[in-house]
């Protein structure tokens, strides 16, 4: 047990620190490159993204989590990359098609959501994050915690490089430019991931072994295209409304507000990257043993919340990062910390619907949320503009996480103990309300400061355990330092 928790913190240190990076490399260049593009021209990229992740998340069929949960029936590398091949094919088949289609009718004008060169460019864009979604997908599989950790940070060096690169030295349209530097961006990275991971890309032909027929991996998956779909129609609601009823400016200064709250991702995509192979892998060997799923919850509940309430309280330092023209981010930001948290927390809750093959449940799951973040951007934006869709996606987020524990322990009972989580959401909910509404003054010190003691109370048990397993990791560390330093001078 030990080993596996030194295993998982070692990972969780190596994605960590390349995640941190990343954050880093935002920190010092996202004010470069807001300085130097109109926030018309970042609402615009924000919607190229937006369709990118929508199409992507229907046109993996669902597939791409039927390669999550079949990967581990079997261990021979010849079993996972035949059933690689088997989950990535129609994907790619029918992006291709669908991409063909749309450039033809955009050359016609019958659609004009962008120009034809840009569409040319969101198709690519679309094709090729498909493709490296189920690469990632293997690098996490197969826990390669380097591989991923140095893809994360290629990504975003090639990204702000070259975005910074094409606006400084051509005057073509700055939103065309950052599309461009994305779409290469991902280009590098796809061809520097197969390679990486070639043997299951390429190595295994035949596969003669018994695997997951084509039928029940598309019964287990077709159900995520309508999920994902809503999903995303979910995740996309407040940018879609804030297109609707406000300006591309507006969307540009959301999107910022959103790139902050990207500062989560040193523990979002590091906890999510690790967590799904272990859960996974947990349940194959002990089904009955929920004790893993209980203490995982309450340590990512209080690390999520101690975070997000301090980004909160910091909002105004950052957002004077981004610049004049992004100052009303600070306003935004308080209420989008509840994506993260929620969505972050939910992925140790939710996991009786994968182990029980409840796919189709996962519809249920986002479909309430959806219908309420709609109606509240609906509501909202058109008389509190970023702010109000900020509100709305928050509460709706809330609601996610609930739905999602409600069903999930429904087919797979864990006591997960929701009276400590939900006292501190109000609380939280409020002090993200109080700023939300003031910069930071005298009563948002006070509040984060009664915030933190509430946390560490009402999870007081977990808060020691951390504190005991970080010393004695720490002590651990010192001895095999101090012993491999002894050894050297003996030598």
């Amino acid at each position: 047990m030990a080993n596996k928790q030194n295993s998982f913190v070692k990972s969780f240190a190596i994605i960590g620190g390349s995640t941190f990076l990343n954050m880093i490399i935002g920190v010092l260049t996202t004010p470069i490159i807001t300085r130097l593009v109109r926030p018309e021209s970042y609402g615009q990229l924000s919607m190229f993204v937006l369709y990118t992740n929508m199409a992507v998340a229907v046109l993996c069929l669902g597939l791409d989590q039927a390669l999550v949960r079949y990967y581990y029936e079997s261990d021979g590398t010849g079993y996972r990359s035949a059933l690689l091949k088997k989950c990535v094919s129609w994907p790619c088949v029918i992006s291709l098609v669908v991409s063909v289609v749309v450039c033809v009718l955009a050359y016609y004008d019958v659609i004009s959501f962008f120009s034809i060169s840009v569409i040319v460019l969101l198709c690519v864009n679309i094709v090729l994050h498909l493709i490296y979604r189920f690469g990632l997908l293997v690098v996490r599989l197969e826990k390669n915690s380097k591989l991923y950790g140095l893809l994360q940070i290629l990504y975003k060096l090639l990204y702000v490089v070259l975005a910074i690169v094409f606006l400084i030295l051509t005057d073509i349209d700055d939103f065309v430019l950052l599309a461009l530097a994305t779409v290469a961006a991902v280009a590098i990275c796809l061809v520097s991931c197969i390679w990486a991971q070639k043997t299951h890309w390429f190595k295994v032909r035949n596969f003669g072994g018994k695997i997951v027929s084509q039928t029940e991996l598309i019964k287990y998956g077709y159900p995520y295209v309508f999920s994902m779909g809503i999903a995303t129609l979910f995740q996309a609601a407040d940018k879609m409304a804030l297109n609707m009823y406000c300006s591309y400016s507006v969307v540009g200064v959301y999107a910022s507000a959103m790139s902050l709250v990207n500062i989560f991702a040193i523990v979002q995509t590091t906890f999510n990257t690790l967590w799904g192979p272990i859960a996974m892998e947990h349940y194959a060997k002990n089904p009955k043993d929920t004790s893993l799923y209980v203490q995982a919850n309450r340590i990512i509940t209080v690390v999520m919340f101690v975070l997000g309430t301090s980004l909160i309280l910091c909002k105004d330092l950052f957002a004077v990062l981004l610049g004049e023209e992004y100052r009303e981010a600070a306003f935004v930001l308080p209420f989008l910390i509840f994506n993260p948290i929620m969505y972050t927390i939910s992925e140790t809750t939710c996991l009786g619907l994968v182990f029980k093959k409840k796919s189709k449940m996962q519809v249920v799951v986002v479909l309430i949320p959806c219908v309420v973040n709609i109606i509240g951007n609906t509501v909202l934006v058109p008389h509190l503009g970023g702010v109000g869709a900020a509100i709305s996606t928050g509460i709706s987020y809330i609601i996610f996480y609930i739905m999602r524990t409600l069903i999930s322990t429904y087919y797979y009972p864990v006591d997960y103990n929701m009276k400590p989580f939900l006292l501190v959401t109000m609380i939280v909910s409020v002090y993200a309300l109080y700023n939300t509404m003031h910069r930071i003054d005298m009563v948002s010190v006070i509040g984060y400061v009664f915030c933190i003691l509430a946390i560490m109370f009402l999870y007081r048990d977990t808060v020691k355990w951390c504190f005991a397993y970080v010393l004695g990791f720490w002590e651990d560390f010192r001895k095999k330092g101090y012993a491999k330093l002894h050894k050297d001078k003996h030598d």
